[in-house]
């Protein structure tokens, strides 16, 4: 009689009290069955909402690209404020609070006594006014140079931030434009297309006379225009530069040798102030 016997690594019996390692598991496939969970639907109600407001700002960008762009105004004043010069500058409803146009006034060793911001009713124009006085003397700015200097500034600021008013005014590219001139061309009579207009009256308190130059606008121009009143021995007392687009229209109080200007100084002023800035508007534009 053969005997069998049994090896343990073959059949494994389960002792008592223990329970078998499959039983109360679940099968491999009902284990990703129950981890997976089913999507997510999106919440349609949100989809348009957002769909719309992006739409929204789009056209209203597109829309300010395609709007025509307001004319910059900037003016300079040292007659209505006793104690300092007021500058305003208005660009639309498109200026801000100006912190880089304030911060690079004060570079320019300016103190900016206040500000104010002025609004119409409708909001398309807002009108930003600073009271600034020298940093050194704590006076009004006079000087024709230190002007000149604060419209660049301001002008390379409004650029810088709005490219698209490049075309309403006679700064950035447009005042460096290379000349289209003909150097071959035989010599002629040149075009003189530059309207400057030349008016001087008398104040009524007969203190000084009142000198109004309308001419097109150019980097320089408050200078040129103060060296050419200066080379006829006349005295600028205090000036009121405004620039409208690409427009400069200026207003001097002058003197000659203390009293206002006799008929044949205003009409030596007016026809030199007529004669030089025509020529430098020409020569920018021509070369030979």
């Amino acid at each position: 009689m053969e005997s069998i016997i049994l090896s343990s690594s073959a059949v494994a019996v389960p002792s008592r009290g223990t329970v078998p390692a499959h039983i109360g598991k679940a099968h491999p496939r009902q284990r990703l069955a129950r981890r997976a969970k089913p999507l997510q639907q999106p919440r349609l109600a949100k989809g348009p909402i957002v769909r719309a407001a992006l739409s929204t700002e789009v056209d209203r960008d597109d829309a300010q690209k395609h709007e025509e762009a307001p004319k910059p105004v900037v003016k300079i004043d040292n007659q209505h404020d006793p104690f300092a010069t007021v500058v305003s500058i208005q660009y639309g409803n498109r200026l801000g609070e100006l912190l880089d146009t304030t911060a690079a006034l004060k570079n320019l060793g300016l103190n900016i006594r206040r500000a104010k911001i002025k609004k119409t009713q409708d909001e398309k124009l807002v009108i930003n006014k600073f009271y600034i006085t020298d940093a050194v003397t704590s006076e009004k700015v006079l000087r024709s140079s230190r002007l000149e200097e604060i419209r660049a500034t301001i002008f390379s600021n409004l650029l810088y931030y709005h490219p698209e008013a490049q075309d309403g005014m006679a700064w950035g590219q447009k005042a460096h434009k290379p000349s289209t001139a003909d150097p071959l061309r035989p010599l002629g009579p040149r075009k003189r297309g530059v309207s400057t207009t030349v008016r001087v009256m008398e104040d009524a308190e007969g203190s000084h006379s009142e000198l109004f130059v309308d001419t097109p606008d150019r980097p320089g121009l408050l200078t040129a225009i103060v060296s050419t009143l200066k080379d006829l021995n006349v005295n600028v007392i205090s000036a009121e530069v405004d620039t409208e687009g690409d427009q400069a229209k200026d207003m001097f109080y002058v003197t000659y040798h203390g009293d206002p200007l006799p008929s044949p100084m205003v009409q030596l002023v007016t026809n030199a102030l007529q004669y030089y800035l025509s020529l430098s508007e020409v020569e920018k534009e021509e070369s030979y």
